[in-house]
């Protein structure tokens, strides 16, 4: 008889083809001698026996129909076999969990954490088969499809075994990193709370959190809230209230806590990297849960010293002009550029140069240089002049005749709309088709660009020069921004139909708890309306990303709703309006022309007029165009993972390839061993990449004297906590009435500043997202400071002075 069942004392770490990420670990950590619940794993041969007896051919079919058909499927009699055997043999009622082990799971590259179901408690044989079922559906589920195609996995080469275990009746459970993902890689980070560890993995409690050295020693002790702890119910598991004498103390005692580090240490050594621990108390005794490598640790800059650096050009303070200008650049490249992101992402800078040489000025040094390491630099910002500069005046004039820019401005977007449409209809069956589109698709980013800065960017600052003068006259408060109220585009009406799609949601406390809880795939599944309302939406704004114009490594939110429902779940919880409906911004834009007429006198009105009807085309166009963007980058993404399934390896490995090696290895069909030397290389070298990136940025923006100065963004006074958001992951932090402080925002953003008292952002200027956001709610915004997110503290009382852009400590 085919063996389908194999104990954890048989398997190794090699074993994943067999038993999946997740039981080929457990088996690795049994053989090792450390403390895991006893256990089986059923094997991935078993997953493929089941699709095959029941007629299941995932390569042609749907996810949807796929996980229909497993659901409907019968279990083939000699799997069910080894299964209750097995069951039967822990004893009558036996508990145990059933947890999903994918073939692409716990790897060193990708942790596919959450990717498919477990199920706790399960106490009977009938139940053990049908989660067993629910396991292989969970491959197939939304969640675990879009995770793969983000990574580059081919959902045809991934199978599924299942993880049988004898549940562990915890006290206590949570998690611990044998690297601190945040801080300090020499630190250790345990979070821990009451009951089964599901409680801190899922989200639904905040945990004690304990920072200790890699001896043992406590750091910091941050007591959690801890309100709530899951445990076992009559079937599966129920959630139920902590005692309020328990929230405020320790979870865990000093013991305990030396007992979990030294264990966490022997698991690291043993694997030889930092690592992603579940762990559970019971009775006394430590019981290791699950244990994956971390895939998500921040390289730590600060062990990088000046001897990495050698060879590497020092960097200069920028001041005045060369600081706003580089931090309104770093808004746009808040990291390391891999090299084909440089290349592709790069062609939106690099356009600002082609049209600045059409009037005679080489701003070619304000590009970020790049050499064979992947290793980026700081661009000179040096300006030397052409023999071009006979046309400046030509080229000025241009840029000043506002009718004809504003209509030329919506021709060249429409344009490249129809463009775009065309190069998504080319064919991508081989990597010579696909290398092509992906040509095309780099030219087409940098058409796009250089119509935004032609028709709409170049146009807009000198309108705004005119219009800011006579907003003067009316009030000193007003800058050109406060004319675009009322006005229909991309970023207005999305952020207006999230809240309508909020205040609809927020009518129904069940439907509302649903989303606030629960991810997309759980909140869609168990509610059609809502996928209904969510596909709506997510067909016309699913292209935002969560970086502007960061290319292959950006995350939008149709390739990942849950990032979706994190920009949605602040309104939902605050409860505040939009800024102005359109009604309302039209009317204060007219009541604002109206005092401008009053004050200029016709003859200077007229003009004004005609320059606010084209700057505020030129702002439609600016965020159309930006929108534009991000949906041509995300079918640049579609077309690289195609790229990478013809080449047979990981996507991720392209992004270490310059556009031009990309395009030569496509149009040779092959990736040889020299590819791939050159891939391991710059692989290596990331680390000092993305270090030396940070060094340049703190060297070239370093505040010595501790000073917290900025430019005004929205003028206005606020007074504050601080609260550092570093992504939407950590939305949920912001309060309303505290001050938001950030590296950089973007549309995605935009529910923030309804919470928030004021804003302070270390990047961005005075035509960035963060400044027209804030200015549209009329909350005071600091920009281009730097170094906030360094200086500041959570929790620390400021003061926000948006006119002068500055922030005082109080």
């Amino acid at each position: 008889m085919k063996q389908f069942i194999i104990g954890f004392e048989k398997i190794c770490k090699d074993d994943v083809n067999i038993a999946g990420g997740k039981g080929a670990n457990l088996g690795e950590m049994t053989k090792a001698g450390i403390p895991v619940p006893e256990g089986v794993v059923l094997t991935a041969q078993a997953y493929e026996c089941y699709m095959k007896d029941n007629g299941i051919d995932q390569a042609s079919m749907n996810a949807d129909a796929i996980r229909k058909a497993i659901l409907e499927g019968e279990i083939p009699s000699a799997i069910c076999e080894e299964v209750t055997m097995f069951y039967h043999s822990l004893g009558a009622g036996a508990q145990v969990a059933v947890r999903s082990s994918a073939t692409a799971e716990d790897l060193e590259d990708a942790s596919f954490a959450g990717q498919q179901e477990t199920y706790l408690n399960v106490s009977n044989d009938k139940e053990l088969l049908d989660k067993i079922k629910q396991c292989y559906s969970s491959l197939w589920g939304d969640r675990a499809v879009t995770y793969r195609h983000r990574q580059g996995y081919d959902h045809q080469k991934v199978s599924l075994a299942v993880v049988i275990q004898r549940m562990v009746k915890s006290d206590c459970a949570g998690v611990i990193f044998t690297a601190n993902t945040s801080g300090n890689a020499n630190e250790i980070l345990i979070n821990a709370s009451y009951g089964l560890g599901e409680a801190v993995v899922s989200g639904l409690v905040t945990p004690d959190e304990y920072l200790c050295g890699r001896s043992g020693e406590v750091l910091r002790v941050t007591i959690g809230s801890k309100k709530e702890q899951i445990v076992y119910g009559m079937q599966g598991t129920k959630t139920v209230t902590v005692p309020e004498n328990l929230r405020s103390i320790q979870v865990l005692t000093e013991g305990e806590i030396q007992t979990l580090v030294k264990k966490s240490m022997e698991i690291e050594v043993h694997y030889g990297h930092p690592m992603d621990i579940e762990w559970a108390f019971a009775e006394g005794s430590l019981y290791i849960l699950q244990a994956r490598s971390i895939t998500t640790t921040s390289t730590q800059h600060e062990e990088l010293g000046d001897e990495d650096f050698k060879g590497l050009p020092p960097v200069k303070i920028a001041k005045g002009k060369m600081r706003e200008t580089l931090l309104f650049n770093l808004e746009k490249t808040p990291m390391a550029y891999y090299p084909l992101d440089h290349d592709f992402a790069g062609m939106v800078g690099k356009q600002k140069s082609v049209l600045m040489e059409e009037a005679g000025i080489d701003m070619s040094s304000g590009e970020y240089p790049v050499n064979e390491d992947g290793i980026i630099f700081m661009p000179s910002y040096t300006i030397k002049l052409t023999k071009n500069i006979i046309h400046i005046l030509s080229f000025i004039k241009q840029l000043k005749n506002h009718n004809e820019n504003s209509r030329l401005g919506e021709d060249a977007l429409t344009e490249c709309r129809k463009e775009f449409q065309k190069i998504q209809k080319l064919p991508v069956g081989n990597t010579q088709e696909a290398g092509y589109v992906l040509e095309q698709m780099k030219e087409m980013i940098g058409k796009t660009a250089y119509y935004r800065f032609r028709y709409a960017l170049f146009p807009s600052a000198f309108a705004g020069i005119f219009l800011n003068r006579q907003l003067k006259k009316v009030d000193s408060k007003f800058t050109s921004f406060d004319l675009l109220g009322g006005l229909s585009y991309v970023t207005t009406d999305l952020s207006r139909e999230l809240y309508q799609m909020a205040a609809m949601i927020s009518k129904d406390g069940a439907i509302q708890e649903l989303v606030l809880k629960h991810d997309y795939a759980t909140v869609i599944a168990h509610n059609t309306q809502l996928k209904d309302m969510f596909d709506v939406f997510l067909k016309k704004y699913g292209s935002k990303s969560d970086y502007n114009c960061y290319c292959f490594i950006a995350k939008s939110w149709v390739e990942d709703p849950d990032r979706f429902l994190m920009v949605l779940r602040p309104i939902l919880r605050n409860g505040q309006k939009a800024e102005l409906s359109a009604e309302e911004g039209m009317k204060k834009y007219k009541d604002l022309l109206n005092r401008l007429k009053k004050i200029s006198g016709d003859k200077n009105f007229q003009k004004a007029e005609s320059l606010i009807k084209a700057f505020r085309s030129y702002h439609v166009i600016r965020e159309s165009s930006q929108y534009l963007w991000e949906t041509e980058f995300l079918y640049c993404r579609k077309i690289l993972t195609t790229c990478a399934k013809l080449l047979q390896c990981e996507m991720t490995e392209l992004y270490y390839l310059f556009a031009d090696e990309l395009f030569e290895i496509c149009k040779r069909g092959t990736l040889t061993e020299d590819d791939r030397k050159t891939i391991r290389r710059r692989k290596e070298k990331r680390p000092l990449a993305e270090g030396y990136w940070n060094k340049q940025m703190m060297d070239a923006l370093g505040n010595k004297n501790g000073q917290i100065t900025g430019i005004s963004g929205s003028t206005g006074q606020a007074r504050g906590p601080v609260c550092i958001v570093n992504g939407p992951e950590e939305f949920d932090k912001l309060q309303p009435g505290d001050i938001l402080v950030c590296a950089h925002t973007d549309p995605e953003w935009t529910s923030l500043f309804g919470i928030a008292a004021g804003i302070i952002v270390d990047t961005g200027g005075s035509l960035s997202h963060a400044a027209i956001v804030a200015r549209e709610y009329g909350i005071p915004a600091v920009l281009a400071v730097g170094t906030a997110t360094k200086q500041l503290k959570d929790g620390e009382s400021v003061l926000v002075d948006g006119t002068k852009g500055q922030v005082f400590h109080i």
